[in-house]
């Protein structure tokens, strides 16, 4: 498995580093928090420096992040007044369900999670926001797969490595086709311990007016808590959540979910 370019992740490290102190670092203290030579860390600061992704107000001085790293996170702008829109309906679902309810977006062949809330303060199921995972074993994923258009769907099910998350994970290509097709008629997915054994995800999409999935929300339990006819119960009260909490204007146009047929 690649583990990826070992320049890079250090260069991210530090990034990661300086996002999470209050107040400018020196390079001795970044190399000694990320337990680098200081002449790697001091190369790596130098390339971060003139890309803009961190500065130093004087040349000596300790680093902070850079302006070029607004510009990134201006260009998650359309997410985050995603998970600002649809954080109503998510706190509605939990009151409704009583159990964990999920917010992501496909990115690449994983799920990003924009959003997690959880009933009562439980953290059991709890799943960090900006944790990515497999599309192919999840109801999230399995639910944006099937709403893309068709060309684009067989694409995506082509590049995906389709490693096994538990015995239940769907790895045969023709299968997750078919299993996507059933699911774009159903209007929900299900993933039924297919990513963590002994927990069922029902995942309903978050349509546009062409019928692209542009989110997915979902809702998780343990499986031995779950009474018979849960799944379809849950994605019903999800499409009209959905309905009742979106407001017209995001991401340019009206979203909506599509009934199960």
């Amino acid at each position: 498995m690649a583990t990826g370019n070992h320049a890079v992740l250090k260069a991210l490290d530090i990034l990661d580093l300086l996002a999470q102190t209050k107040a400018p670092l020196p390079l001795k203290e970044i190399a000694r928090r990320l337990e680098q030579p200081e002449s790697s860390a001091h190369r790596l600061l130098a390339s971060l420096t003139a890309k803009g992704y961190v500065q130093q107000r004087d040349p000596n001085g300790p680093y902070s992040l850079g302006w070029k790293v607004v510009l990134l996170a201006r260009a998650l702008q359309p997410e985050l007044r995603l998970t600002q829109e649809l954080r109503p309906c998510l706190e509605d679902l939990v009151r409704q369900l009583k159990h964990t309810v999920n917010l992501g977006v496909l990115n690449g062949a994983r799920v990003l999670y924009l959003d997690c809330l959880v009933p009562d303060q439980s953290m059991s199921l709890y799943t960090p926001p900006g944790l990515s995972v497999p599309a192919h074993a999840t109801a999230l994923g399995k639910c944006l797969l099937a709403h893309l258009p068709a060309g684009e769907r067989e694409a995506a099910v082509e590049r995906l490595d389709l490693a096994p998350s538990t015995p239940t994970t769907i790895t045969d290509r023709a299968e997750l086709l078919r299993a996507l097709e059933e699911i774009r008629e159903r209007g929900y997915a299900v993933d039924a311990s297919e990513f963590v054994r002994g927990v069922t995800c029902v995942a309903v999409p978050v349509k546009d007016l062409s019928g692209r999935a542009v989110a997915a929300i979902s809702t998780t339990a343990r499986s031995v808590e779950l009474p018979e006819g849960w799944g379809e119960d849950a994605a019903a009260r999800m499409i009209a959540a959905v309905r009742d909490h979106v407001a017209p204007d995001v991401l340019g146009g009206t979203l909506y979910v599509a009934d199960p047929a």
